[in-house]
């Protein structure tokens, strides 16, 4: 729910820069997904063995693979248990026992394995993405006449049109700005290279295909679930609220399907989360894992892992947030510097495979 994080801190204006990030984060996504799959066949562990062979040294690759084993407690450990004990809350669940439940669940299966649970998750997550999506269109529709002002306010309080005084525009401008752009980047991964991670590991070996992918994934997400989220959201007026976050989601379902969305709401955003956790651990295990070939490191990554889950449950959402934000952009310049040096190779992969389609019959 990052974009109801957004909206609670930088005013409707977020959505708009939300959609710039996407914009700009297909290309970013296309490019590393298409070096991704190039220097897999070549080296393997990208997005690791890229960015070792763009700065010329294998220790700018080994420090993204650091920072990015750092970044999973934050971006995907923390801030996913934090919306876990804030949907337990919707549901009247403490966030202590929410976070002692989700660390206890995570210790159990990155400890154990359990490939019926992640079984079970791949076929919940796109019943549970249609329902919320259906449940969103829904609720814009029952408030359709509130569509277009909430629309023009995405777009006037992002440029900051409707203030008056010169140092409160740029305030509330500059608030926009930063933490649309901060929660789109948090919502898509585009640039940061963490998709890289798991995308490398599926069967595709062309580099192009994979890139299309992942624009098609940034498109799907920040652009379409994020917006119908940011909608639900303005249209219904969940915003004045008073609430922040889930919660803030959460009412604007309620007040458009009735108390039982809420709790819906809060289910689906639980599951997603929950997947992401593992999602991230698998990120940070590989990392690691190209770092040291010792299993010592990895069994304290665990330990500590499972620990931040439940830590991440009873605090603040600012420090939880403030904390994966840092971690982003660190991730962000390292690979987006790597990304710009070997952009010609991008290139080429790109202009090869249109000319293999333009040469096959129609």
């Amino acid at each position: 729910m990052g974009v109801a994080a957004a909206i609670s801190i930088g005013g409707a204006g977020a959505v708009f820069w939300m959609w710039v990030s996407a914009l700009f984060g297909t290309a970013l996504a296309f490019a590393e997904n298409v070096l991704g799959v190039r220097y897999k066949s070549k080296a393997g562990n990208a997005p690791m063995s890229y960015i070792s062979d763009a700065f010329g040294r294998p220790f700018f690759g080994v420090l993204y693979a650091a920072v990015c084993a750092a970044a999973s407690f934050g971006i995907g450990n923390m801030t996913q248990t934090n919306a876990i004990s804030a949907a337990a809350c919707e549901i009247g669940i403490s966030p202590i026992l929410a976070g002692g439940a989700a660390a206890f669940f995570c210790g159990a299966i990155i400890f154990r394995g359990a490939k019926k649970v992640a079984e079970a998750a791949e076929k919940i997550i796109p019943v549970i993405s249609v329902l919320y999506f259906l449940a969103a269109v829904a609720v814009i529709v029952i408030f359709g006449e509130n569509l277009l002002p909430a629309l023009k306010s995405i777009v006037t309080s992002a440029i900051g049109l409707e203030q008056i005084a010169g140092g409160v525009c740029g305030a509330a401008v500059k608030k926009a700005v930063s933490h649309g752009l901060r929660r789109g980047i948090f919502s898509n991964e585009a640039g940061m290279g963490s998709s890289v991670l798991v995308h490398t590991e599926t069967d595709c070996k062309e580099p192009v295909q994979m890139g299309m992918w992942a624009v098609v994934e940034v498109v799907i997400d920040t652009i379409i679930c994020c917006t119908l989220t940011a909608l639900v959201i303005l249209v219904t007026g969940s915003e004045n609220s008073g609430k922040a976050g889930l919660a803030m989601a959460a009412e604007g379902f309620q007040r458009g399907l009735g108390k039982y969305a809420a709790i819906f709401v809060a289910v689906s955003a639980m599951i997603f989360a929950f997947c992401t956790l593992l999602g991230w651990y698998f990120y940070g295990e590989k990392c690691l894992t190209f770092i040291t070939k010792s299993k010592k490191p990895l069994f304290v990554f665990r330990v500590l892992y499972t620990a931040a889950a439940f830590v991440g449950a009873v605090s603040r959402l600012e420090l939880v947030w403030g904390a994966a934000d840092g971690m982003n952009w660190v991730m962000l310049v390292i690979n987006l510097f790597a990304i710009i040096i070997l952009s010609g190779e991008a290139a080429e992969e790109t202009k090869r495979y249109i000319m293999e389609m333009k040469k096959k019959p129609k």
